[in-house]
């Protein structure tokens, strides 16, 4: 077979063609009844016989399997068995008439194997043998077959996955065979007669599923077999794209398929099938803006299945309007050297597109809303420029706007600079400046570096001065077309006016309770130069608050202040507000002061803290620590108490003499102590009399007297080996020193308890001997009691 690649499709049909080959072929050697073997080869499948006597049978060999693509033709042998003559040629036809066969070789072939050339790639070749006996007669069919067997085997390719097509005969003998790993199949042995061959291979079908073939002399009925691969359920292999149109346009969707032809297309908008749009391709009606947003699928189907795809969207614009101008190109002015923009604002349907134009003649480039000049001359003065707008729609021209280019400009100077200026306060100052310079000249006054709004004239008036602006400094920047300059900066001195300055603040009482005065002084301070005289102070407003401590006129310094009582009586529940009103000769007259304060209900409370006394057990003989009780006013207004009782045994209170008076949040501290006599528990309760709510108010009182326990250390030692009179006891609380005797006598035992231990402490014991001379011995070792 000739080289080259093969794709998917055409190695399939390749395949198809080969199965169908190989099954003519052993169809056809099936007549001949050989004992001996033929054999198929190579790519092309072809196969000749002959008969015993020498002479080869009229077959005709079908060959269809001459490889398709990339190779446009192929070469072929055609082999027969040994047993015939050697006086033979192959002669080959693309038609079923053997009288149109043109001879391979007309020559003799001495082999048994023919190499044919130049087949046509997808044309279906018949061949036969033709032999010559020895006195030059021409073999055909008519001859006499031997009977005792026949034999068929071949090789079928290419492969799948190691198995070829199988063929099944019935008849006389029946047998089946089927492809080895390298696609071989051998009937050998089958008597003559009628059989039924069944070809079968994965992944096709076969028409006719079916046929028969005579194996009787030199009759021969066989039919081919047509290999058709199983059908293939349609596939999308490019979907309907989205689609885009204007109003009145029309818009074609399409996709791509694959699959088992035949296919059928079924078009849908948005889900409902389309009449008549049954082609692989859509293209909708004249377009309006209602049909922006719709969906169009395709349902594609074959005899295998169905499938639908995705859907795309059509969008439908508004027609395009027409451009209008709507903001024309203003005239310009400019300087030599400057530059000169022209815009123009257009309507209409994007996209626009724009042509300047300059003095009629298109200026390349120039394609913006707007258009910047290059740099101007003089020349250039009395230029024209306007603007050509076009959109999908039309177009439009804009009005012509002119270009006045001047001679350049003298860049400003000051030829007088502004001057300082003096003033008393509530006063005005003004500043001015003679500046030069090509015209028309802008200023721009500053106050302590900062513009001061409106003041764009060659000269600037302040407002009313201060004191405080006193210090200031003034400048102007003045400006033209050909640059800026700034003068110098001019100081102005504000000196004070003396006058009277009256300060006052404002008085809040805060919360009072009905029925209680309160009184709080307002301070007046005169701030100025000159003497305060105050000459009306009224109260308004609530009749809770009133003014006292004054007497009219009231003179105040400059630099001096005076107080005068304002007092806040509140005889119900709730805010009050009012003001004090002071005439004088202050500029500011008349000054109000604000008065504000609450009116509360008395209330009457103690808090008790803690609300009782444990003291435990204390040891009778001794005394506990003490513990306090705080009585504290909790409400608004003061609280008698008229007594404070306690008498319990084994207790003492101090700080509780009555009768007293709290304030509000004032307190009173009574100290408890526990000095138990007797064991056993002591309760009790101190009990506090006022006027408050909730009284009496009772703090119980309790603890435990219990008896001391009485603790002690024994002590033992060995007796000394000498004679001796007795033995002392030394103690201390110190480990290694700090040694004093306990013992009043000689012990003359050899143990001793010391009952004077205390509790909680360690105490540390060393032993001495002594004789009947008085000699005493040095410390024993250090013992160790712990006391619990």
């Amino acid at each position: 077979m000739s080289g080259g690649q093969i794709n998917s499709r055409n190695w399939t049909e390749l395949f198809v063609r080969k199965v169908r080959g190989i099954l003519r072929d052993g169809l056809l050697l099936s007549a001949v009844a050989l004992g001996t073997a033929a054999f198929l080869s190579g790519c092309s499948g072809l196969v000749s016989s002959a008969n015993s006597t020498g002479n080869p049978p009229p077959t005709t060999l079908d060959v269809t399997n001459v490889q398709a693509g990339s190779v446009t033709t192929s070469s072929s042998q055609v082999i027969w068995t040994t047993n015939v003559p050697a006086n033979s040629s192959v002669d080959y036809g693309t038609t079923t008439a053997y009288g149109n066969s043109t001879p391979v070789d007309p020559t003799m072939v001495t082999s048994h194997q023919v190499t044919i050339s130049g087949l046509a790639a997808g044309t279906t070749y018949y061949f036969q043998v033709n032999s010559t006996d020895s006195k030059g007669n021409h073999g055909h069919g008519g001859n006499k077959f031997n009977t005792s067997g026949f034999s068929l085997s071949g090789t079928i390719t290419p492969t799948t996955g190691g198995n070829g097509a199988t063929v099944a005969l019935s008849g006389p003998a029946n047998a089946s065979a089927t492809g080895d790993s390298s696609g071989n199949y051998t009937f050998v042995g089958l008597p003559n007669g009628t059989y039924t061959i069944v070809p079968s291979h994965a992944g096709f079908t076969f028409s006719p599923s079916g046929q028969s073939m005579v194996i009787n002399g030199a009759n021969v009925t066989a039919a081919n077999f047509t290999a058709n691969a199983a059908a293939v359920g349609p596939t999308i292999t490019t979907q309907p794209a989205n689609q885009t149109v204007t109003a009145g346009q029309t818009a074609t969707f399409a996709l791509v398929a694959g699959g088992t032809a035949p296919l059928s297309y079924q078009w849908q908008k948005n889900g409902a099938s389309i009449a008549g749009a049954t082609a692989a391709n859509y293209t909708t009606p004249a377009t309006t803006t209602a049909d922006s947003g719709s969906t169009f699928a395709v349902v594609v189907s074959n005899s295998a299945g169905t499938v639908t795809s995705a859907a795309a969207t059509l969008t439908v614009s508004a027609a395009a309007v027409a451009p209008t101008i709507t903001t024309q190109p203003a005239n310009q002015t400019a300087t030599t050297g400057q530059t000169a923009t022209f815009a123009v604002v257009a309507g209409g349907t994007a996209p626009l597109s724009y042509q300047w134009k300059k003095n009629g003649a298109n200026i390349t480039g120039a394609t913006a809303a707007s258009y910047t000049t290059p740099v101007t001359t003089t020349a250039d003065s009395g230029s024209t420029f306007a603007v050509v707008v076009t959109n999908t729609a039309g177009t439009v021209t804009s009005a012509a706007a002119t270009l006045t280019v001047s001679a350049a400009a003298v860049a400003p100077t000051i030829t007088t600079q502004p001057a300082n200026q003096t003033v008393t306060a509530g006063q005005t100052a003004t500043f001015a400046v003679v500046a030069g310079g090509t015209a028309p000249l802008s200023y721009q006054w500053q106050k302590n570096g900062a513009n001061i709004a409106g003041a764009t004239a060659a000269s600037y008036t302040t407002p009313a001065t201060t004191t405080a602006d006193s210090g200031s400094t003034f400048a102007v920047v003045v400006s033209n077309s050909a640059g800026t300059v700034t003068s110098a900066a001019a100081t102005l001195t504000v000196n004070p006016a003396p006058a009277p300055a009256i300060q006052v603040n404002p008085i809040n009482f805060g919360s009072n309770v009905v029925g209680t005065n309160l009184s709080q002084a307002l301070i007046i301070k005169n701030t100025g130069t000159a003497t305060l005289t105050i000459t009306q102070i009224t109260e308004t407003g609530s009749a809770f608050f009133s003014v006292s401590g004054f007497t009219l006129p009231l003179n105040v310094n400059a630099g001096q202040q005076t107080t005068i009582t304002v007092a806040f009586l509140p005889t119900s529940v709730g805010p009050a507000s009012g003001s004090i009103s002071i005439t004088s000769n202050a500029p500011t007259s008349p000054t109000s002061v604000a008065l504000s304060g609450t009116g509360i209900a008395a209330t009457l409370t103690l808090g008790i803290n803690p609300t009782s006394l444990s003291f435990g057990n204390v040891t009778t003989g001794t005394s506990s620590a003490t513990q306090n009780v705080t009585i504290t006013n909790t409400g608004n207004s003061s609280v008698t108490i008229s007594q404070i009782n306690f008498g319990v045994s084994g207790f003492t209170m101090t700080g509780g003499s009555a009768p007293v008076t709290l304030s509000p949040s004032q307190n009173l501290i009574l100290t408890v102590q526990f000095s138990p006599t007797i064991a056993g528990p002591a309760n009790g309760s101190i009990s506090i009399v006022s006027n408050a709510t909730g009284s009496p108010a009772a703090v119980p009182v309790s603890g435990t007297g219990v008896a001391p326990i009485q603790h002690s250390a024994t002590l033992t030692w060995s007796a000394s080996t000498s004679t001796v009179s007795g033995y002392n006891i030394y103690r201390s609380t110190v480990s290694g020193s700090g040694y004093t005797k306990i013992n009043s006598s000689l012990v003359s035992a050899l143990t001793y308890t010391d009952s004077t231990v205390q509790s909680g402490t360690t105490y540390f014991y060393v032993t001495t001997s002594v004789d009947s001379g008085g000699n005493e011995s040095s410390f024993s070792n250090e013992v160790t009691a712990n006391i619990p």
